[in-house]
């Protein structure tokens, strides 16, 4: 029997523009809005193409001899500070080149690093003494560690503030050292600019997990051993003598110094109760806590454990996320555009650091730098050898779904994509390739030659060149999910439409 249109209206143009407002799973797959996504499998926005497009390839750059245990950037160098996994030992890494560190860590606990002297000098707590570093400029020869023997015992969470180092020293005392002088600690009553310490929350059950400068304050959290979802965090505001510590937010906590972030005037931060973030109000000097997670709140808070971490990716304006350590899909939130995709690796990273506009990710014993025009992974096995794994990504937007059954007659698609790499439009089993005019063939240059396009020098489409996709079909169904489907990188979504009737 023929089709009708039981209410006699004319097809209706659906458009999903831009997709800025990213992945969406606290509503049902029919409620999205016409922005959202439900699926944003490996896929980032572009704000200077007002579009989705497929992450980065991973390029090898550099392997060490053990397994990565832990990373700090180095302040002022292209480079970074790793650790041995399970061990002290630490390579320093700068333009490609490894370089074996003279001196050991004091302390098994995680490196907080902060810088301190010129480029490439800075103070190093891991759970021992504190420690200096400094890069081969410096030293002369290879770089080294130095321990400051008059430092705590115990330094964790090291930062500067007011002139002086400063460290956590057990579960409530912040110790500080002399100004201008991290190699002295000890405490002068007349004066003031000897060592100094102060309690946080003294003999509360707590201890000082997590340290992060914030603007002019120091943001503390403090967690019961085991409980991060019944922690409280702390302000401590002004400079000494006239510091003032207060409670900024009860029953919220973090996993650890590596579940926090600072960015700009605020801090993100990982709880058992999702992604949160405490920043300066401005007007009236306050610290405001807001949770920017709530379109994934749903499935993220659900996954997040003991062993998580937040890398801030500033180049990029993301957050990356490793919810728990048996999980090997990153949560990417754009905190930019304030939107939420996902990425995944061949490997999971274990690290994850960025210099200036350089983002690198640390996968076993190698480095790794995210290129945003490499269209595959390339990942090293242990004998040296590389694979390349084609990247697969995916777009998944909200479901046409009405009282009576949905005809789609149409549909078309405003992209951009790289000549290796393959793409289309999904709806049930129709499939429309994303290639110009709406034709899969190739496009050869000269015309009437054997020689494909992509072959040569010259582009087939000048890179950032918008394309649209046309293709006329007939897809019927009570419930019908347009999906992107990508293999290969190079590619750019902009917007896709759909010409439909209810039926």
């Amino acid at each position: 029997m023929p089709v009708s249109n039981k209410h006699g209206e004319a097809a209706q143009r659906i458009l999903y523009p831009g997709f800025s407002g990213g992945l969406n799973l606290s509503v049902p797959a029919e409620s999205l809005g016409a922005t959202e996504l439900k699926t944003a499998m490996n896929v980032e926005f572009s704000r200077d193409a007002g579009a989705m497009r497929v992450r980065g390839g991973l390029v090898w750059s550099g392997r060490f001899d053990g397994e990565i245990g832990d990373v700090v950037p180095v302040p002022g160098r292209r480079g970074f500070l790793v650790r041995e996994k399970g061990g002290r030992r630490l390579w320093y890494f700068l333009w490609n080149s490894v370089w074996p560190v003279t001196g050991s860590l004091s302390g098994d606990g995680e490196m907080s690093a902060a810088a301190w002297g010129e480029a490439g000098q800075m103070v190093i707590a891991s759970g021992g003494k504190l420690q200096r570093f400094e890069d081969l400029e410096h030293t002369g020869g290879a770089p080294k560690l130095t321990t400051i023997a008059a430092s705590p015992a115990n330094c964790r969470a090291v930062f500067v503030r007011d002139g002086r180092v400063g460290v956590a020293d057990g579960p409530d005392t912040l110790r500080f050292s002399w100004v201008g002088d991290c190699e002295k600690w000890d405490n002068d009553p007349d004066d003031e600019s000897t060592g100094q310490f102060i309690e946080i929350g003294y003999k509360d059950g707590m201890d000082i997990n997590a340290v992060v400068p914030l603007s002019k304050d120091l943001i503390l959290f403090k967690t019961p051993p085991g409980e991060p979802d019944k922690g409280t965090v702390w302000r401590l505001t002004g400079s000494f003598p006239e510091w003032v510590p207060m409670e900024a937010a009860h029953d919220t906590g973090t996993f650890g110094q590596r579940s926090v972030a600072a960015v700009g005037n605020d801090v993100f931060y990982l709880s058992p109760l999702g992604l949160a973030t405490l920043g300066t109000v401005t007007q009236y000097g306050e610290v405001r806590t807001a949770w920017p997670d709530r379109k994934v709140a749903p499935t993220l808070t659900n996954l997040l454990r003991d062993g998580a971490r937040l890398w801030n990716v500033p180049a990029k304006e993301q957050l990356w996320i490793l919810p728990s350590q048996d999980e090997e899909v990153l949560w990417v939130f754009d905190y930019g555009a304030g939107l939420w995709t996902q990425f995944q690796f061949p490997e999971r990273p274990t690290h994850v650091a960025c210099v200036d506009q350089d983002v690198y990710a640390f996968i076993g014993r190698d480095l790794y730098y995210v290129n945003d025009w490499y269209v595959q992974d390339e990942i090293k096995n242990s004998g040296g050898a590389a694979t390349l794994h084609t990247i697969r990504a995916k777009m998944g937007m909200g479901t046409l779904l009405n009282g009576w059954q949905t005809l789609v007659k149409g549909a078309f698609v405003s992209f951009s994509i790289d000549p290796s790499c393959r793409a289309h439009l999904a709806l049930k089993n129709w499939k429309m390739p994303l290639t110009a005019g709406g034709t899969p063939d190739y496009i050869c240059d000269p015309p009437n030659t054997v020689q494909y396009a992509s072959e040569d020098d010259d582009p087939i489409f000048p890179p950032g060149n918008v394309m649209t996709s046309r293709r006329r079909g007939i897809v019927r169904d009570w419930a019908i999910a347009p999906e992107i489907e990508i293999t290969g990188g190079g590619c750019s979504i902009s917007t896709v439409g759909l010409e439909a009737v209810e039926v």
